[in-house]
């Protein structure tokens, strides 16, 4: 599945990622209706995003998520592809760091 705006995507909620979201290597998508809220990247999706959803992260709680979505990548290629969203279209709660 891809990340992106008007692409398919599911509802921010355990039932959802639990059903949704896989134990697999990539990155991943936090977006409420306005804004991208944060992109990460885990060896296991679907524990990171229970992570977040528990409130392992005060930016993204504070940004009321509605949405997640996920690509599957490699370990050697989800730094890279976090990276490339984090730059374009960014995110209210990634830091960029030059």
């Amino acid at each position: 599945m891809p990340i992106g705006q008007n692409l398919p995507w599911f509802y921010w909620n355990y039932a959802s990622i639990i059903a949704n979201a896989p134990h697999a290597s990539g990155v991943y998508a936090i977006f409420n209706r306005q804004n991208w809220i944060y992109f990460g990247e885990s060896g296991d999706i679907q524990a990171r995003l229970l992570q977040h959803l528990n409130g392992d992260n005060q930016c993204i709680t504070q940004n009321a998520p509605t949405g997640f979505q996920f690509e599957l990548w490699a370990a050697n290629q989800r730094v890279a592809r976090q990276n490339q969203l984090i730059a374009n279209p960014g995110s209210l709660c990634n830091q960029v760091f030059g």
